[in-house]
This record gives structure tokens, C-alpha cells and sequence, in this order.
């Protein structure tokens, strides 16, 4: 992870090392001279420099959001990756800090401050470029809170003394209460916040792994192990999402339900080692229908229900068929894209270089259609401010645990196109389009 986060700033990981080892000089020599434990203060000197180095002086591409996310689930920063390494990186500054001063309170109070301040610097700062996230806020804390409770345990085992809470109560309390009120201003004249349901990928456990592996193994045997999956918290009605990552691609699986999958072995003009090998697939394709009949011998041993009631379309991928071809199946009833998708792309080699696949074992019943494609175009450009529309697809999507009959309208704005979702029984626009509902659509 750490590989990834530094990779290619070489520059940065040198100046920033530079400055920790800087700031641990001057904190030990000035505290032989003008205090007591010169080695804790320079500790304390050392990761505070570290951690202003890789939040606010991180380079970032970015540019100023203004913006801060506050998460409803607060239980859900701590079973992430991000939330345990924010705390990995406060803890050393509780611990040092009580070490340095002989004072809890204060330290947990410090530590609270530095996390705000640190947030809204990345919110605010133009060479950041990132959004603050309340999360962050707790899990430093937190860490902060462990690291002054542990320098307190140790300071306590080697029976030394520590300063009561109402030494330098008055001082104390003015820095921190300027401090926070100072942050409260900025917060109100320049932050815009934003509450969401979910910010962070998270840990995945035991039975999600377990699930990821069986299902990847229906898909490509033993083609390949699992190097991690994580956790993505669906949003506006959507399902959760495991994020896998493998050796040479990744995948995501819907979670819990398992009725989408989707997977990248390799993304290359060139195939390799990572593609997964059809068995009997005979010559390489050098055309749509060879290629078609590839994907077929390998959907009828792997996911024959693609094959059931559906019509079928093979077409090139890049200039050329650089990248092979795609095939696609799809069913239809009464005019109506039903959900089950299931493509298979074949590589110039005749290899599977990437698979969508989704089945629903529930019968779909979907209630009357009665808007026409004609009046749901009239309604999306309506929507969308007289924004031209394209031809349209009416989609059976499922919306909070209905199906409904949808027509998909392209709109154009500007370069931008996007689709808005018309009902096809009310005639109203559906603004709850989600990643489930953005699945591909070809063929037609």
C-alpha cells in the first residue's frame, strides 16, 4: 500500500525525511537546554513534522473542495483500512506527547485540535486537493486517546510523575477553546458540508473472502488466488459491493445477494499470463464468430442460464479487435431488457480477459407499461432544461425491492451525456439510478 501511495515522489519521501529528522534534532537539543526528557521531545517533534507531512504537505493533483464529508455511521471508520492507520499514526503522538509534557488531558486535547485543523487544511489548502472526512476526525482521536492512556500506563510503570489537570488549567484552556473556536469559524465561512451514508472501503471479513473465492472459482478454477478484498458500502439503493483485488486484475461482486459480478484479468493488446485459458477453445479467433463460439463453449460449462431464452451479438473491442471481441447475451420480454447480463470477452489469443455476469433467481413481474419511448424522450428533455435526448431502452430495474419498467433516456448537455430514468407507468422521472441500474445495455 505504501509502495502504491509513494510511487513517484521520490523528491517528496526525501524532503519529508529531511524535515522529521530536522525536527527531531531541534526538539531533543532544545529540550536539554531549556527542559527535561530531550529524547521524548524529540520523538514528539519527529511524528508531528511526519504526520503534517503526509496529510497537508502531500502533493495532490487536486484542487480546493471546500468541502467535508460527515458520515452517518460512525461505527464504520473503524473497520477500515484508512481508520486503522489514522489511528496508527496519532497513537505515537498521544504516547510521545505525554512522555514530553506529563500531561494527559492536554496531549488528548492536542491531538483533537492537530486532527480538525489537519482536516480542514485538506479541505482548504490548493496544493491538497482533498475533502475532510469526520471519520478521519474520530479515528485520530481516537488514536490520540490510546497513545495518552498508554503514555500515561508507562509513565505510572516506571513511577514517574505526572502533572495534575489543574496545572496550568487556565492557560490550557484558553489555547484549546481559541483553537476550536477558530476552527468552528472556518468551518462556518468556508466548509461545505455533506452528509452520506458511507465514506470509506471496508475490511472485509472471513465469509465475505470465502464467498469471493468460491464464486471467482466457478468463474476461473484455481486460475488465480485472491490478494485482497474490501468492502464498498452501496449508496442510494444500491446493493455493497467486495472490491477484489487479484495477482494481474481485479473484480467486484455484489454483496450479499452475489447476483453481479464483475471481472478485468487483463486490459492489454497484447494477452498474457492473466487471461483465463478455455478448454478445447482449438485455434486462436480471428474473427467476431470464432470468438463467439469460444465465449459459447465456455458459457454453456460455466453459466449455462446466460444461454437460456436470450440472443446473442459479438463485436470488436478496440480498433481493430486489438483487445478481441465482446460477446454479449441478453433477453427480452415484450420489448422490455430483462436484467440478466452476461458478457464474455475473448482475447486475440482465445483466452477470457474479462467477464460480466448477473443472475437474478427471482421471477420478474413488472406492473403495465404505459408511457410510450416518444413521451418518456419529451419527459427526460423536459427534466433535463430542453437538453437534446437520443434514442432510448426500456430496462426492468429493480427499485427498493420492486421491479419496475424504465426507459433509459441519453441526454446530451454540452460533451456530457448522460441517461435519465423514466417510468414507464407513471411517466415520472426516477432520479435513484445507482451502479446496479448502469449496467451495459448492448446489444440492442
Amino acid at each position: 500500500m505504501l509502495q502504491a501511495v509513494f510511487n513517484g515522489r521520490g523528491e517528496f519521501v526525501l524532503i519529508a525525511l529531511a524535515a522529521v529528522t530536522i525536527a527531531a534534532l531541534i526538539g531533543y537539543f532544545a529540550a536539554k537546554r531549556f527542559l527535561n526528557r530531550p529524547w521524548a521531545y524529540a520523538g514528539l517533534s519527529a511524528v508531528l513534522v511526519a504526520e503534517l507531512s503526509v496529510t497537508i504537505f502531500f502533493p495532490s493533483p487536486g484542487h480546493v473542495s471546500g468541502q467535508c464529508v460527515l458520515n452517518r455511521n460512525f461505527s464504520e471508520p473503524f473497520a477500515t483500512e484508512q481508520g486503522l492507520l489514522n489511528v496508527a499514526m496519532f497513537l505515537p503522538i498521544g504516547l510521545l506527547g505525554v512522555l514530553a509534557v506529563r500531561r494527559v488531558f492536554p496531549v488528548f486535547l492536542g491531538g483533537a485540535l492537530l486532527s480538525v485543523v489537519t482536516e480542514l487544511s485538506q479541505a482548504l489548502a490548493p496544493w491538497v486537493g482533498r475533502s475532510c472526512d469526520s471519520g478521519d476526525v474520530l479515528t485520530n482521536t481516537l488514536g490520540a486517546a490510546a497513545g495518552a492512556l498508554a503514555g500515561w500506563a508507562v509513565v505510572r510503570a516506571a513511577r514517574g510523575e505526572l502533572l495534575s489537570l489543574r496545572s496550568a488549567a487556565k492557560p490550557t484552556a484558553v489555547i484549546f477553546v481559541t483553537g476550536f473556536l477558530a476552527c468552528a469559524v472556518v468551518w462556518k465561512a468556508w466548509i461545505t458540508p455533506l452528509a452520506v451514508d458511507s465514506t470509506s472501503l471496508q475490511i472485509a471479513g472471513g465469509d465475505e473472502k470465502s464467498q469471493a473465492q468460491q464464486v471467482l472459482a466457478k468463474a476461473f478454477d484455481d486460475h488465480f488466488d485472491i490478494a485482497n478484498v474490501q468492502l464498498q458500502p452501496g449508496q442510494n439503493g444500491a446493493p455493497d459491493m467486495l472490491l477484489i483485488t487479484t495477482q494481474t486484475g481485479f473484480a467486484e461482486l455484489s454483496w450479499p445477494d452475489k447476483e453481479q459480478l464483475t471481472v478485468s484479468l487483463e486490459n492489454s493488446s497484447k494477452p498474457g499470463p492473466g487471461s483465463f485459458p478455455v478448454t478445447g477453445a482449438g485455434a486462436a479467433p480471428k474473427t467476431a464468430d470464432e470468438a463467439l463460439r469460444i465465449a459459447t463453449k465456455y458459457a454453456k460449462e460455466r453459466f449455462p442460464w446466460g444461454l437460456k431464452d436470450s440472443y446473442v451479438k459479438s463485436f470488436p473491442v478496440g480498433d481493430d479487435a486489438e483487445f478481441g471481441w465482446m460477446v454479449s447475451w441478453r433477453s427480452r420480454i415484450d420489448g422490455v431488457l430483462m436484467p440478466m447480463r452476461l458478457d464474455v470477452q475473448i482475447n486475440r489469443a482465445g483466452r477470457v480477459s474479462a467477464l460480466l455476469t448477473r443472475h437474478t433467481e427471482e421471477s420478474v413481474s413488472l406492473p403495465p407499461r404505459r408511457v410510450s419511448e416518444k413521451q418518456a424522450a419529451a419527459t427526460a428533455s423536459k427534466f433535463a432544461g430542453g437538453a437534446k435526448t437520443e434514442a432510448g431502452n426500456l430496462l426492468a430495474i429493480r427499485r427498493e425491492d420492486e421491479w419496475r419498467a424504465q426507459w433509459t433516456i441519453p441526454v446530451s448537455v454540452g460533451n456530457d451525456v448522460y441517461p435519465v430514468y423514466v417510468d414507464a407507468e407513471t411517466g415520472k422521472v426516477d432520479e435513484r439510478a445507482s451502479p446496479t441500474q448502469g449496467l451495459p445495455t448492448t446489444p440492442n
